[in-house]
């Protein structure tokens, strides 16, 4: 991932570095769905009118130099390969996954008829608008999903430990529980599906 800009925020006592890479396109017409897997930080999934697949991530270091911000941002690689009908993207740090007061923040443009799936390990999930069949996976923290009530036919929200929800399908169903939380809804009129596990966290699905 190549840096394109730097950005520094002062603020006593605390000092911080933002970079962000140049954002990496992939030409959407020959695939079906999107896959993207990434470990650790925050990422968001934004619906986009435009033909291509566009992913770009930011870098926060707290209490750290402007040179070693970078130096750890430079360890970050994206792999992308096709599986079949499907654009895999896998963002992965080298040689391994240690924080050192690093934040990564990460930006999934689809077009918004794409069937997409997240698997992520530890963070803050959102995904905003996707019309196509959704399944997303998160290991710890929470997630956030907002979709199209008109386009959605199911969608089960499961949670290992955690609170699991639907809200606007006509009547909010939520389940709570130490082990095992679970909603469904099935009343949809659309033909995607949209599945939500979260294993340690809170997971929402909200139909618009």
């Amino acid at each position: 991932l190549s840096l394109a800009l730097l950005c520094v925020f002062s603020a006593a006592p605390v000092r911080a570095v933002v970079l962000e890479t140049e954002p990496r396109t992939f030409p959407a017409k020959a695939y079906r769905r999107v896959r993207l897997e990434f470990p650790v930080g925050e990422l968001k999934v934004i619906p986009s009118d435009e033909a291509v697949v566009r992913f770009l991530v930011k870098v926060r270091c707290s209490g750290g130099s402007e040179e070693r911000c970078e130096e750890l941002a430079n360890r970050l690689v994206l792999d992308n390969d096709t599986e079949g009908t499907t654009l895999h993207l896998k963002l992965r740090k080298y040689p391994k996954w240690h924080n050192h007061g690093m934040k990564v923040m990460g930006e999934l443009r689809v077009p918004r008829s794409l069937a997409v799936k997240i698997e992520m390990g530890v963070g803050e999930l959102t995904i905003d608008g996707i019309e196509g069949d959704l399944d997303a996976e998160l290991g710890v923290g929470e997630a956030d999903i907002r979709a199209p009530k008109d386009h959605a036919g199911h969608v089960s929200v499961d949670t290992g430990v955690g609170d699991a929800r639907i809200h606007g399908g006509g009547s909010d169903t939520e389940s709570r529980g130490f082990i095992g939380s679970h909603a469904t809804w099935t009343s949809g009129s659309g033909r995607s599906e949209v599945r939500l596990h979260v294993g340690v966290g809170d997971g929402t699905v909200r139909l618009e």
